[in-house]
């Protein structure tokens, strides 16, 4: 027995397989097109793999593209459940943590504090993956997400930045001289790819970084929690983590941080399906 969960975001979908305990079975995400057909055709191959055979008890649901799988799946039950709930629920799951800013890196930037059953939407910003598809289209020319990621692990955001080393001597503020002073403010910026991707790369997670820093600030929240589709780029979880150092914050990236809307879903789905 197992519960099907998908998050249909604007950018990618995110599905899994999950057992009555919110443990991952199978999982599979894939760049969203608007497509009820695909998605039955990715859920298949999806349980093919994990070779399973039987239909889901349940469908549990998230995400603004959610309405895709209104006529899909037969007769099997379905329930939406809002991602501001899911992916901080998903989160705590994923790196078992209670008590922390959660944030998804997706599309846009959403935050979210949560101290067990607790969770207070605090708000979000239009700077996420979205960003980094439309810039890298932009600057680059370049439209594929995996070359993109590619160009990232090649590039040196150093080449395309403004650091504190720039423009002043020693330490200034407590500031070590490769901190960013200004994304792409490099007084000889490359125009290089691979710079330039680093560069879109160092801005978007920096950016989430430091957004998530303010939200602890003054509260007693010492930590946050990474998740969503971009969360999962090597060079994003070690900028955030960079970040959290400066700040003097724990910030953490779980295994399987894509997944974790997917998988609020469903511990949402299922603390809904026994109350009834």
């Amino acid at each position: 027995m197992y519960y099907l969960g998908a998050d249909i975001g604007g950018s990618a979908v995110k599905l899994i397989a999950a057992d009555k305990s919110g443990n991952i079975l199978a999982n599979r995400k894939y760049a969203a097109d608007g497509s009820g057909e695909h998605l039955e055709a990715e859920v298949k191959a999806m349980l093919d793999e994990a070779e399973i055979n039987e239909p889901p008890q349940h469908i549990f649901l998230t995400g603004a593209g959610n309405d895709i799988a209104e006529h899909r799946f037969g007769d099997i039950p379905r329930i939406y459940s809002e991602e501001f709930g899911c992916f901080p629920r998903g989160a705590q799951k994923l790196s078992g943590i209670s008590k922390a800013v959660f944030v998804s890196i997706g599309t846009g930037t959403a935050f979210v504090t949560a101290d067990g059953d607790k969770l207070t939407h605090i708000g979000g910003s239009g700077v996420g993956g979205g960003t980094l598809a439309g810039l890298a289209d932009l600057t680059m020319n370049v439209t594929d997400s995996e070359t993109v990621n590619r160009l990232i692990s090649e590039g040196d955001p150093a080449k395309v930045d403004l650091t504190m080393g720039d423009i002043c001597k020693g330490i200034l503020g407590g500031l070590a001289a490769n901190v960013t002073a200004a994304n792409f403010g490099s007084r000889h910026i490359s125009h290089e790819p691979a710079h330039i991707a680093a560069g879109l790369a160092n801005m978007v997670f920096q950016t989430a970084g430091v957004m998530a820093a303010f939200a602890c600030k003054g509260t007693d929240f010492t930590e946050a929690v990474f998740v969503g589709a971009m969360s999962e780029i090597p060079e994003g979880k070690a900028i955030l983590e960079a970040v959290g150092d400066l700040h003097g914050l724990k910030f953490t990236v779980p295994p399987k941080a894509a997944y974790a809307g997917a998988l609020g879903a469903v511990i949402l789905g299922l603390e809904r399906t026994q109350s009834i």
